[in-house]
């Protein structure tokens, strides 16, 4: 049996976990998609099972319908496992992430989300502050029936997260066109099938993210003599209005603060004042509230 799962527009997702299970319910195979959206599922008796998608409230996935697959002869025989359990979920806010952002690292729809100490629902429209304990209002799991021999088409709906990194050269002028190779690396320590891609003409690599990727690597012109090669941590970001967080984005985006962290000192006043220059801003060097809003636009997260 075949599964693939893709996004709102029908494109593939990889990196989406995925469970099959008996239907006595007494033991379940998981796999990942690979960087085609697919999930290979090998050496099952022909028959029906059940399917869902792994740690993602019901309503937010669905099967659009199936394809005949030709017959395979399977390469593997199926190693069963008892079938997950639902934990409890919660997030501590570092006060970057909108709830349409924490919603999908959940695997949950914005209105599920709590304020943990409260109880009550958060403002979809306001980032929670710093420090907010966020609890997940529990869901029943849901199963759908599904047969071998076919290709399942399953639907994960409403998934926001991408990565779009900014590439130039020595001259700060975009590396367009590059040829370029990214690696994956999901919270569980699982590395991801490489992905092989080219920027776009303002140098970008535009690529979306699996719900649980933690670190990636990203190799920009392989083999040749202008390779280079970027590591890459997903996480969310202090508010631009938190030293670390002003210093940790000037970084990113090429305005080095000499390392400086917690205090604006002279290295990072004068990172401050290089991204107002380059921005048309008054180089002032001071984070006052424009510049910390322009900084936020380019770097969100």
């Amino acid at each position: 049996m075949e599964v693939v799962v893709v996004d709102d527009r029908e494109t593939p997702l990889p990196g989406i976990a995925v469970e099959l299970a008996r239907p006595t319910g007494d033991a379940a195979l998981r796999l990942r998609t690979d960087e085609h959206g697919v999930a290979l599922f090998e050496g099952l008796e022909q028959g029906r099972y059940h399917l869902r998608l792994l740690n993602v409230e019901p309503a937010l996935w669905r099967v659009l319908g199936r394809l005949a697959l030709p017959p395979l002869e399977a390469k593997s025989s199926a190693r069963w496992d008892s079938v997950s359990q639902s934990e409890a979920l919660s997030w501590t806010c570092d006060g970057t992430e909108s709830l349409t952002v924490l919603a999908a690292r959940l695997g949950v729809r914005p209105s599920r989300l709590l304020d943990a100490r409260s109880g009550q629902r958060l403002a979809s429209e306001v980032a929670p502050a710093p420090g907010t304990r966020i609890a997940v209002q529990p869901y029943s799991t849901e199963w759908a029936t599904v047969e071998t021999g076919y290709r399942q088409v399953v639907h994960r709906i409403g998934i926001p997260l991408s990565l779009v990194l900014v590439l130039r050269d020595g001259v700060h002028q975009p590396r367009a066109h590059q040829p370029y190779l990214l690696k994956l690396w999901m919270d569980d320590g699982e590395e991801l099938p490489a992905r092989e891609g080219v920027t776009d003409a303002r140098g970008r690599v535009v690529q979306l993210l699996p719900e649980h990727a933690e670190r990636g690597e990203v190799t920009v012109a392989p083999g040749r003599a202008d390779e280079r090669r970027l590591v890459l941590r997903f996480a969310a970001l202090r508010a631009t209005s938190a030293p670390e967080g002003l210093q940790e984005r000037l970084e990113n985006l090429g305005f080095s603060c000499g390392g400086e962290r917690g205090q604006l000192g002279p290295k990072t006043r004068l990172a401050v004042e290089w991204f107002q220059y380059a921005l048309g801003l008054p180089p002032s060097g001071h984070a006052d509230e424009a510049t910390c809003a322009a900084l936020g636009l380019l770097h969100r997260s």
